[in-house]
C-alpha cells in the first residue's frame, strides 16, 4: 500500500477557486466541526450536484472484518480486510472501493469520479473477479458500511460556513495505508494557527 512519507497532499483549495461541484474531491473536516458524525474525517466525494452529495469517509476503521460483517465473504482472499464506517447513513450495506479491475469491469452502479478509484456497491462483481487478485501487487481495495449523504445545498451551507477544506483526491491518498494522516496534513498546509490544530487537534480561539 502506499504511505504517507512519500507523497506529497495537495495544497487546500480557496473558497475562490473552488468548482461548483466537487465530485471526485476530498472533504477534510475543519477544526470547528463538532459534529460527531464528521470530527476529524476526511471523506471522498463520490458524487455532488444540483440534488445533493454522497461520500464516504475514509480514515474511520471499525473493529470488524469483511467476515464479521457477512457470511458471503468468509472464503474469499479478502475475509480479514477491515471494514470502513463510511458514514452515518445506511450503515447495515456494505460497500468497496478499489483502484480498478482488469478490463475496466464493474457493475452498472459503480461511480469513479476521480480516475484509478471506482466505487463498487455491487458485491457479485467483486466476488465474481476475487480470484487471482492480489491487494499486495498493483491492486486496492476497501470495504466500507453506511456513507456520507447531502440533500440539496446542505453542503454548499457547510463550505460557506468554512467547515470543510477542500483537496483534490487521488488514488495514492484515498488508499494509503493511513488515510487519516490527510486530515493532519491539511492543516499543516493551511500554516498558522492550523499547525498547531494539527498538532494537538484544537485552534485556540482568539482574544
Amino acid at each position: 500500500m502506499t504511505g504517507f512519507k512519500s507523497f506529497q497532499l495537495p495544497p487546500p483549495i480557496s473558497p475562490e477557486e473552488l468548482p461548483p461541484f466537487l465530485s471526485g474531491y476530498l472533504l477534510i473536516s475543519e477544526t470547528e466541526l463538532k459534529d460527531p458524525n464528521f470530527f476529524r474525517t476526511v471523506v471522498y466525494l463520490l458524487t455532488h450536484d444540483a440534488n445533493g452529495a454522497m461520500g464516504l469517509v475514509i480514515n474511520r476503521p471499525s473493529d470488524s472484518s469483511l467476515a464479521d460483517l457477512t457470511e458471503d465473504m468468509e472464503h474469499t482472499p479478502f475475509a480479514d480486510h477491515q471494514v470502513f464506517i463510511g458514514g452515518p447513513v445506511d450503515q447495515n450495506y456494505l460497500f468497496a472501493m478499489h483502484s480498478g479491475f482488469p478490463d475496466n469491469i464493474k457493475s452498472d452502479g459503480a461511480i469513479e469520479a476521480s480516475s484509478g478509484i471506482v466505487f463498487e456497491p455491487d458485491f457479485s462483481v467483486l466476488s465474481a473477479n476475487f480470484k487471482g487478485l492480489d491487494c499486495r501487487i498493483g491492486f486496492e481495495l476497501r470495504f466500507f458500511a453506511g456513507y456520507a449523504g447531502w440533500a440539496a445545498n446542505q453542503l454548499e451551507s457547510e463550505l460557506r460556513r468554512n467547515d470543510w477544506i477542500v483537496i483534490p483526491a487521488s488514488p495514492e491518498l484515498v488508499f494509503a495505508e493511513d488515510p487519516g494522516r490527510a486530515w493532519e496534513r491539511a492543516l499543516y498546509k493551511k500554516g498558522g494557527l492550523y499547525w498547531l490544530a494539527a498538532e494537538t487537534g484544537y485552534k485556540p480561539s482568539m482574544n
